[in-house]
């Protein structure tokens, strides 16, 4: 045992060993008490260890701790045995006496108060829904279970919701457990000078509970009172456990004793920024923060996968402003003046607020965020269905979605700021000044682009997980006026289904639009999009996993959705066209789809997509961005469908526009194509040859621009230095029903991307341009058609011999037909007799490449 004299960095535990009256036994839950020597809050306790002699000082007359030392505070580890202050005893009546006698025989007598300087130790409350000691803890005092981190990456599933709280908090926990069993109360003595001799403890009244006294020197308050501060540190060279190079990650923990510190976070590289900015960036692999509050005294450490690495005293570095530890590890504190700033963002024309996406950092790369949002989401993890909604992370930077209006801490002195607003305003980036005594700050946003100006206005076919008010704001700081919302079913997992109402939900304002629609789904034959539901269309997914239940069977099949959809005047688009490729074809063929979906560039999708063309199949595209990550805004991906009035735009009115074909699918630039004076989605026939253009607006560089004709590069314009603006006119003659589009990529051969979760390439491409020299557009490839039919023939071998159709027992299906597999492929035979004419001769025949 240590010496009852030994003083550890400034306190001192006294031994009680000579006063102890009591067993542990008083406390509830004693198995789960701590005894012996303790460090709570980083300063030493000494508790009895005797579960069932003597281990308390049980007071009910009075008693006499000797002390006979100097000190600036007395700690107090005390309860009170009975719970009357939740029988009716009242708030700061005195429940004992505290006399703190002087070896010069002087005194200082102070009132020990319920719910000041004590409370009851805490029970277990069996029978009631709330324990009474939560939230009733002592004014004056601290509980003696200290706040303490989760582990950061690893934990049970059932406390996933409290993993976001970062702390962890006994009272959650169900069953309950009890968090703590005695109070911390530090007295500061008025007379450090003189030497205590003893502490008389007297009842009035309830029996008072001693459990450890411990002595300070030190002037600081014990557990301190200052507010937290960012603290930076910066790798040396062989900085890891063992020396070699490692660089700032989850397994980084820095630790305080006498006080708290967060978890570690990599700073912004400011050097990584995107071009333009605002849309994304890195972290700095060697440079780390963590917020700190701590009382001078405080040992601060640094750990690597457990294994300690640099060591430092709190109050060594308050009075440096900076510090090197033996292993290299450079460690700064920022200046600390702030200020809480009232801020808005406005459209520079016309100083209307603007919804948009911001972010901010210090010049050493520490994260700010508006209040209420976060600077690092799930702490820079995975966001498959978490953190979904008013907040976005591009690469490792995170943008809190605004309504115009912000308010929270910046720093005095420079900041860095990053504002966006979708496709469609130049991109903000601009080193601020924050003086002292400052309290608004207001961003302008210029417009670059007005695409509804054209007609043409954006929305997102594809999202999940967000809530309608989220998916909202988030649309309308990334100017996206409709977002389509899809319930879906994942195993177990139903999500948006409290969502769905059947009608659009639309901003204060009028402009923008939210509709919950679903995305149902198969493994094996596909997914599907079915928006503007006036009522749900049952089942979502189905099919067994992965999309359904384990082991559930086929209930249904893609065209019979699309025909419910329709029936209700909804519309249809193939997700993530084509795959899963099973009755992708089936559908084309039959004419159940008004778009297929484009959510990432990719040389094998957008080739199928013009293969189905060279078939003859007139199809619109459009673009979603299949929303499942707080790392992707809504809109990243979107369409663009033309509209005849922007202004008075509706739900409807944007998916009529989608359906007449007349949409340009973008991840950045504002594309635009005219064959003959007509917009993508006509028709011209009689035109034995056509004159066109196509030109871009975009706030991405942009390296090329070509012309597609039949699937191949018709023409094409290349930048040595990519540009924002662009165009290309072409004269092409045709000689046979063609379809004609325009694509335009970011610069470099691999093209610039996006920092997104998927890294999805910059680019545009139009729907078609349809033209034929005779008086009708017919097409027919018989490669791409025979094809189709083993697509057809491989799904309906799949339905009759491997999908679970076989139920155990009687079954009374949805569908009400009694011949469940016939329900299942009759639309399969109709998309086979429709292919079958056209190989008999129906159409025009391209020669063979």
């Amino acid at each position: 045992m240590t010496s009852p004299h030994f003083w550890d960095r400034g306190y001192r535990a006294l031994d009680l060993t000579a006063s102890w009256n009591a067993p542990l036994t008083l406390l509830d839950d004693v198995d789960a008490s701590f005894t012996g020597e303790r460090s709570l809050y980083g300063l030493p306790f000494r508790f009895g260890d005797d579960i069932d002699g003597p281990s308390l000082v049980r007071v009910t007359g009075e008693t006499e701790i000797r002390v006979d030392d100097d000190c600036n505070w007395i700690l107090f580890a005390h309860a009170l045995e009975e719970p009357d202050l939740f029988e009716g005893a009242p708030v700061g009546s005195a429940a004992a006496r505290y006399t703190v006698r002087y070896a010069d025989g002087g005194a200082e007598t102070v009132p020990v108060r319920r719910r000041f300087e004590i409370g009851p130790t805490p029970r277990l409350w069996s029978g009631r829904p709330i324990p009474l000691d939560w939230g009733q803890t002592p004014f004056l005092a601290l509980p003696d279970a200290q706040h303490r981190l989760m582990h950061r990456t690893c934990g049970r599933f059932d406390a996933a919701g409290a993993r976001f709280v970062d702390i962890d908090d006994p009272q959650a926990r169900s069953p309950y457990v009890l968090p703590y069993r005695f109070y911390l109360w530090p007295w500061h003595n008025p007379h450090p000078d003189r030497r205590v001799a003893a502490i008389e403890i007297a009842s009035a009244g309830p029996a008072v509970l001693i459990g450890a006294v411990t002595l300070s020197r030190l002037a600081e308050d014990p557990f301190g009172r200052t507010v937290s501060r960012d603290l930076i540190f910066t790798l040396a060279d062989g900085a890891g456990p063992v020396g070699e190079d490692v660089t700032v990650g989850e397994d980084f923990a820095v630790t305080v004793d006498r006080g708290t510190a967060t978890y570690v976070y990599r700073t912004v590289d400011d050097g990584s920024m995107s071009s333009p900015p605002g849309w994304g960036g890195a972290t700095s692999p060697r440079t780390g923060y963590v917020k700190v509050a701590a009382t001078p005294s405080a040992i601060v450490s640094l750990s690597v996968g457990g294994t300690e690495t640099s060591t430092f005293t709190w109050g060594a570095l308050l009075g440096a402003g900076r510090i090197v530890t033996a292993d290299g590890t450079e460690w700064r504190l920022p200046e600390a003046g702030q200020a809480w700033i009232r801020g808005t963002v406005v459209d520079d024309a016309t100083g209307e607020p603007l919804p948009c996406r911001l972010h901010f950092h210090t010049p050493d790369g520490v994260p700010l965020a508006p209040y209420g949002h976060h600077t690092h989401i799930n702490s820079d993890g995975n966001t498959w269905n978490l953190d979904i909604g008013g907040d976005v992370r591009l690469g490792q930077r995170t943008y809190a979605y605004v309504d115009g209006e912000f308010e929270g801490w910046l720093p005095h002195g420079p900041v860095i700021v990053e504002a966006a607003r979708g496709f469609d305003y130049v991109p903000l980036r601009e080193e601020l000044t924050i003086e002292p005594g400052q309290r608004t700050l207001e961003l302008r946003l210029r417009r670059f682009h007005d695409p509804e100006a054209d007609g043409y206005v954006a929305g997102d076919t594809h999202v999940h997980f967000v809530s309608t008010h989220g998916a909202e704001l988030e649309a309308r700081g990334e100017g996206v006026r409709v977002t389509n919302l899809l319930m879906s079913q994942w195993g177990h997992l139903y999500t948006n289904t409290e969502d769905f109402t059947g009608h659009p939900h639309t901003s204060a304002d009028g402009t923008t639009h939210v509709f919950a629609g679903q995305e149902n789904r198969t493994a094996m034959l596909g997914h599907i999009n079915l928006l503007g539901l006036r009522t749900p269309v049952r089942p979502w997914c189905t099919g067994g996993a992965e999309e359904s239940d384990l082991g559930g069977g086929l209930e249904t099949t893609l065209a019979r959705w699309a025909d419910e959809c329709h029936a209700q005047g909804g519309t249809v688009v193939l997700a993530h066209f084509p795959v899963p490729n099973g009755e992708a074809a089936a559908l084309i063929a039959t004419g159940r789809l008004d778009g297929v979906e484009m959510i990432a560039y990719d040389d094998y999708n957008i080739e199928q997509y013009y293969r189905y063309l060279n078939a003859g199949y007139r199809l619109t595209l459009v673009g979603g961005t299949d929303k499942m990550t707080s790392e992707v805004p809504i809109g990243l991906v979107r369409t663009y469908a033309r509209v005849p009035d922007p202004q008075a735009m509706d739900y409807w009115d944007w998916c009529a526009a989608v359906r007449s074909g007349d949409t340009v699918v973008t991840s950045g630039p504002h594309l635009r194509l005219s064959v003959n004076g007509e917009a993508p989605g006509a028709v011209l026939t009689g035109a034995p040859s056509v004159r066109g253009t196509a030109e871009f607006h975009s706030i991405f560089p942009v390296g090329r621009l070509e012309i597609v004709v039949n699937g191949s590069v018709a023409e094409s314009r290349r930048w040595d230095s990519a540009t924002q603006n662009g165009s290309v006119e072409f004269d092409l003659a045709v000689d046979e029903p063609s379809w004609i589009a325009a694509r335009c990529y970011g610069p470099g051969e691999g093209v610039a991307r996006h920092k997104d979760v998927w890294e999805r390439p910059i680019m545009a491409h139009t729907s078609p341009v349809y033209v034929a020299p005779g008086d009708a557009y017919e097409r027919t490839d018989e490669a791409v058609l025979t094809e189709m039919l083993q697509l057809i023939d491989g799904v309906e071998e799949h339905v009759r011999t491997r999908a679970r159709t076989a139920w155990p027992g009687p079954v009374d299906h949805r569908h009400g037909s009694p011949d469940h597999d016939r329900f299942l492929l009759e639309p399969l035979a109709e998309a086979r007799q429709t292919i079958r004419e056209r190989l008999r001769g129906q159409g025009f025949r391209p020669t063979a490449q």
